[in-house]
């Protein structure tokens, strides 16, 4: 599991008109600029594996740990299964894609209650992974995508998450992915993958090893448009156990 602190700063920059009318500088008179408005939350991200068989320990977790965002990945959550859906957003706003008719998968997003989102539909369907995506309005515009790729051979994945990214919308405001990506990042394999970060301007966060092996396969990377918001990212430690080392 993955746990990080995320100030986020919005700056709203003011219309420009053109003047129709000639002014009189001597009607100016200076006024106090009020600072930027700033928030604070929590986001986390975990591998679950199965939420059917924790739907009411996550979101206590979530809720023990002060989390406003907390990412799902392998809910192992079927269409049909409607129970576990309603447990998990017994105290938060529950937004996920269920998994496909096959072993593992399932993706998703806690939200705070207080959160206004809207879900962003896949352009085209890909093979290699499963994503969720959704954009956040309030308290400040931002985009979060929950991506699990499960292991073996890369394949298609390069081209595909190539293509899901860009159909993010391009509208400058913060994107966040969380994901269980799977890829050993000191291996050979992983130099495509890490070559395409920097075309979307997205840069990894230092997280804590999520594998019995000290390796990094679940990933926080972060794209911060300027300009538009500032978003200002900060470790913070883990709050309780919660296996955040896989098998």
């Amino acid at each position: 599991m993955c746990h990080q602190y995320i100030p986020v700063i919005c700056h709203r920059r003011r219309p420009w008109h053109s003047p129709r009318n000639l002014c009189n500088l001597d009607n100016l008179r200076s006024l106090n600029v009020a600072s930027a408005g700033s928030l604070s939350f929590s986001v986390g991200l975990w591998n679950c594996q199965s939420a059917v068989n924790k739907a009411d320990f996550i979101p206590a977790f979530a809720t023990h740990s002060n989390l406003s965002v907390l990412a799902l990945t392998e809910t192992w959550i079927h269409a049909e299964n409607i129970t576990t859906p309603a447990a998990l957003a017994s105290n938060f706003n529950l937004s996920h894609t269920s998994r496909p008719n096959r072993r593992g998968g399932g993706t998703g997003l806690l939200l705070s209650k207080t959160w206004k989102f809207t879900c962003l539909s896949p352009s085209c369907s890909y093979t290699s992974f499963e994503f969720h995506a959704v954009t956040v309005t309030d308290p400040a515009k931002m985009h979060f995508l929950v991506v699990y790729r499960p292991p073996g051979q890369l394949g298609k994945f390069i081209d595909e998450f190539n293509t899901l990214l860009s159909t993010i919308p391009d509208d400058r405001a913060p994107l966040l992915v969380l994901g269980d990506f799977n890829i050993h990042l000191d291996k050979p394999h992983a130099a495509d993958f890490l070559a395409l970060l920097p075309t979307f301007d997205l840069k990894q966060l230092t997280t804590p090893a999520t594998h019995k092996a000290g390796k990094q396969l679940d990933l926080i990377l972060t794209q911060q448009p300027p300009g538009h918001q500032a978003v200002r990212l900060q470790e913070q430690p883990l709050h309780g156990d919660c296996s955040a080392f896989r098998h």
